[in-house]
């Protein structure tokens, strides 16, 4: 019977083990991918290389800080130089944009300018439950290849 009895408490140690262990149904360490898990302030280091189009081209860099709503908003200051010579600082107004999070934690957004620059489209992924945000341009003013570019967003804490 003591067989028995600790070959039963142990079967169902093993049970809640297999159970309770990282990547099981039953409890999981993953917070869900959805618009809601990019909200707040993310500053972005941006580079890459301008192909074409009009204006400067050449090598770019920048970088840029975001305000995302969690509801698929944002507004972006940026300041970026193309070829040495700036094109934006952050005295322009904040441009505007959506973005969309799926499931998988890829996703898009689209970044519309208020200073004359054609609107931005990259993918994503969001990446440390949140706290990153890496992306790939695909296309501006609607041609793909004028950039070359992809950015990190870290998010910003800020204390209360």
């Amino acid at each position: 019977m003591k067989m028995n009895k600790r070959l039963g408490m142990f079967l169902a140690a093993l049970t809640l083990l297999a159970f309770t262990r990282p990547g099981s149904a039953f409890a999981s360490n993953s917070i869900a991918c959805n618009n809601k898990l990019v909200t707040g302030s993310y500053g972005f280091t941006v580079q890459g290389t301008k192909l074409g189009g009009s204006g400067p081209t050449g090598l770019q860099v920048g970088v840029a800080l975001a305000q995302f709503d969690g509801n698929g908003n944002f507004t972006q200051v940026d300041t970026v130089t193309i070829g040495g010579t700036v094109v934006s600082d952050f005295t322009h107004t904040p441009a505007t944009g959506t973005y969309q999070i799926s499931a998988d934690c890829t996703g898009t957004f689209t970044i519309n300018f208020t200073d004359g620059r054609p609107p931005v489209v990259a993918n994503l992924v969001v990446v440390d439950n949140g706290n990153e945000i890496d992306t790939v341009v695909t296309s501006v003013g609607g041609e793909q290849g004028i950039l070359a570019t992809s950015s990190i967003g870290k998010k910003r804490f800020s204390i209360h």
